[in-house]
């Protein structure tokens, strides 16, 4: 199956006080992170912002939320919107760890089941900006939740077949879990930078 790559660059960055997919990490702009590491396997790699001049030096397609100022629900309906493919990974570009090991676990369990997302679940709850969806499934979920007034990101999935990925599992191919490290201020970007091979 194709999987359209979707990452999520929308978002204030109140706490970093500058774009974090821009800053500098391992020696890069923090989205180049996770471009270098998923573009091996990506059919269709994809950024949603609503600053596209910043991120034009990427060279990839750039989308802007549809729906505007709506927060993290929005920017999902973006990324299901925008992909050509009905495999749809979304990453939100704060999270630059990605483990390409549980990337393509995660792949085959989607392709092998009959459900509309697979989504990790750690101790903090659902990752929705690292997991797969089904596009023709989630789509109007999403967008059905966004006009009944909903902002949760996870307020439509009692609606869909969700399959969650634990802990547990998500251990025996990212043993400390790095690809979950959100890097949200100065201080987070500052630890991550010892992450970096």
């Amino acid at each position: 199956m194709k999987v359209s790559i979707v990452i999520q660059a929308g978002g204030q960055s109140s706490r970093m006080g500058e774009d974090k997919g821009l800053v500098e990490l391992c020696g890069k702009p923090m989205i180049q992170n996770i471009i270098d590491r998923l573009y091996p396997f990506a059919d269709e790699l994809i950024i949603t912002t609503n600053r596209p001049g910043s991120y034009k030096q990427f060279g990839l397609q750039i989308f802007e939320d549809i729906y505007k100022n709506y927060g993290a629900l929005a920017g999902l309906h973006t990324a299901l919107s925008c992909a050509s493919n009905e495999m749809v990974f979304v990453i939100a570009c704060d999270l630059p760890f990605v483990n390409t090991s549980l990337f393509r676990f995660m792949k085959n369990m989607f392709e092998a089941k009959p459900v509309d997302l697979v989504i990790p679940r750690t101790e903090t709850g659902f990752e929705p900006f690292y997991a797969f969806y089904k596009k023709d499934n989630c789509l109007p979920l999403v967008t059905d939740a966004i006009e009944s007034g909903k902002r949760r990101l996870i307020s439509w999935f009692e609606n869909a077949k969700v399959h969650p990925i634990y802990e547990d599992q998500l251990r025996e191919f990212d043993p400390n879990l790095d690809s979950f490290v959100n890097i949200n201020t100065p201080e987070d970007l500052e630890i991550a930078q010892f992450n970096c091979i």
